[in-house]
């Protein structure tokens, strides 16, 4: 990494606003829009209860949040625990996907709130919808029933939606959590059997698709559970790397499976592990069976007070003027972010701090480039966007004052005059100076990489003010300037970064709506 970076680049949310929007109903999902173009607004969807708004963020229009719609659903057993975006390929009009409790996927115009069809077929609840990223047309869903179904929401399909159904021996139990891979062809699902489970999916549309005999797939490519103890309640992919979470563990867990090369072809449906091995707790198609190492654990990142179930993070991926960012809201209002650049910026750098080994006046190059030296200094010390060092205060202040003007005649009736003037005097010469052993003892806890089972603290936290609640969701805009979070009793939570650049900006926005009728 190490080119040149602006501080705004390192910029991390600050806290914008929040509000409690409905006491008696808890908010479980909330999403961004994802095909937003720019210069248009951002808007996201929450969904709690019987309630399902669709929100833009503070802007020029409305220096607060704006609910620009409201949609309760009437239904006696609605719940709605998850939320996901598509749209109509035909027209361009927002789609907005809601699930929950009664097992019925809605399908709602964003634009107007009408119900536009149900799908129907699951044998519980369903707790997460995902979308396909490269066809906003298909759909899965993760159920109680412990199978993960795939949708068709192209209309031609729309007598018989469900395209296929992954069962048999992925999960035991209750899937919570799904996550596509960029190609469209991996899907990542976890549940409450502790499972981490890879499925290889065909090319949808496939031949089955629009029939009333789905593709039925009975064993994942990769699956183990050894990555987490405990239920996994939030799976997703980060390029070809893996984050997870499991309730109790108070951490978020970055892997890989090796083997795994999403530029190969992917495997066939007769490769997949049909074998179990009692002894074992993970078995893949990416790794010879006579292999010992199936998965490779990368870091751990500390999420305190994050036991209770289904509190979910999110990645924004990065572009190539931001850098990509994880965020999580623990129990406690509190709002984690980690910048995923930081670590490799740190590893370049940090030897060229005093303490390490590299000169810095001979040696200013990385595999990557020049390196970016503005090493902090006790009269700059802010001069590196996000090293900021440990200064020394002098804590004597007004102690030390009354001392120096106290009289000859009460300075000599003390014995420790002496040596309190000494420390003083110590503490004066100190002031200011910058004490590299502690700053790098905690920088470590932040960006040290070495240990994969060290957790690594938040580069940054943010309090959700002014209301206590517990996060169950968090989403990041397309742009990653907003991000949201999401909770219980009605609460929603406003963060936003690089707000006085884009103010400087001057953005003609124009609303989603403009955007489809345009």
């Amino acid at each position: 990494m190490s080119l040149q970076k602006d501080k705004v680049e390192w910029e991390l949310p600050h806290f914008k606003e929040a509000h409690q929007m409905h006491v008696s109903e808890d908010f479980w999902s909330v999403k961004f829009y994802p095909y937003t173009q720019p210069g248009v607004d951002p808007v996201f969807a929450v969904a709690g209860g019987k309630r399902i708004l669709v929100c833009r963020p503070p802007g020029k229009e409305s220096p607060k949040m704006e609910v620009i719609q409201l949609i309760v659903d009437e239904d006696a057993d609605a719940v709605h625990y998850a939320c996901a975006w598509s749209k109509d390929l035909e027209t361009g009009a927002p789609l907005l996907c809601v699930t929950g409790g009664n097992g019925k996927i809605k399908i709602i115009n964003a634009l107007d709130g009408k119900l536009l069809r149900t799908l129907a077929g699951h044998g519980g609840e369903v707790n997460d919808l995902a979308v396909s990223p490269i066809n906003p047309h298909i759909l899965a869903s993760a159920s109680e029933d412990s199978t993960v179904r795939i949708w068709s929401l192209d209309p031609a399909h729309k007598d018989r939606p469900c395209a296929a159904i992954l069962e048999g021996d992925g999960h035991r139990e209750t899937v919570l959590s799904l996550s596509f891979h960029s190609s469209g062809r991996y899907l990542l699902s976890g549940g409450i059997d502790h499972m981490i489970n890879l499925w290889v999916l065909p090319e949808f549309p496939d031949i089955n698709t629009g029939t009333d005999k789905p593709t039925r797939i009975y064993y994942p490519h990769f699956s183990t559970s050894e990555i987490h103890a405990d239920i996994v309640d939030c799976v997703s992919w980060y390029g070809d790397l893996i984050f997870s979470k499991a309730a109790r563990e108070h951490c978020i867990v970055l892997w890989s499976i090796n083997g795994f090369s999403p530029t190969d072809p992917p495997p066939s449906p007769s490769s997949a592990p049909t074998t179990h091995d009692p002894n074992r707790d993970t078995r893949s198609a990416f790794s010879p069976p006579s292999s010992t190492s199936f998965y490779t654990r990368h870091l751990q990142f500390s999420i305190p007070d994050s036991e209770i179930i289904f509190m979910r993070f999110s990645i924004f991926e990065g572009s190539k003027t931001s850098n990509p960012v994880l965020a999580f809201c623990n129990g406690v209002s509190k709002v984690f972010f980690w910048d995923l650049a930081r670590f490799e910026e740190y590893f370049d750098v940090i030897d060229y701090f005093p303490g390490g080994t590299a000169n810095p006046r001979i040696d200013r190059t990385s595999d990557s480039g020049a390196l970016d030296l503005r090493l902090p200094s006790a009269s700059n010390p802010r001069n590196h966007p996000f090293l900021l060092p440990f200064q020394r205060r002098n804590r004597g202040g007004a102690v030390a004052r009354i001392a120096r003007e106290a009289s000859p005649t009460e300075s000599s009736s003390s014995h420790h005059t002496g040596s309190d003037n000494a420390t003083d005097k110590t503490s004066d010469v100190g002031k200011g100076q910058i004490d590299w052993a502690k700053s790098r003892s905690l920088w470590e806890k932040k960006y040290e990489m070495g240990e994969p089972l060290m957790e690594v603290e938040a580069h940054q936290m943010e309090t959700v003010k002014g209301l206590g609640f517990m996060g169950r969701q968090i989403a990041w805009s397309s742009d990653g300037q907003w991000c949201v979070v999401v909770g219980s009793a009605g609460v929603i939570g406003i963060l936003q970064r690089w707000e006085k650049e884009k103010s400087k900006q001057g953005a003609a926005w124009i609303s989603l709506r403009q955007m489809v009728a345009e």
